[in-house]
């Protein structure tokens, strides 16, 4: 399943570069392995998309409830190199 998500413009250059290979999230959407997440950038100065976009592939999740991670919640790990 895919899933467009906002993401702020200092964590988008980030998963860009790929020193940021996971994405903490509400677990709101029941989040699976071999999920898309579409990550659009969004500024909140501008109240808008700034047109870049690039997707990760889910290759990892750990929920909620443990490890200090709120429940509800879930760390996925990201593929690098899917785009």
């Amino acid at each position: 399943m895919k899933h467009l998500l906002k993401i702020l413009p200092e964590y988008f250059e980030e998963v860009v570069k790929g020193t940021k290979t996971f994405e903490v999230r509400k677990n709101d959407r029941g989040f699976k392995l071999d999920d898309i997440l579409i990550l659009a950038e969004y500024s909140i100065s501008l109240q808008s998309f700034t047109g870049r976009v690039i997707e990760k592939k889910v290759i990892y999740i750990l929920k909620g409830g443990s490890f200090g991670i709120e429940k509800g919640f879930v760390v996925m790990g990201l593929q690098n190199g899917f785009s």
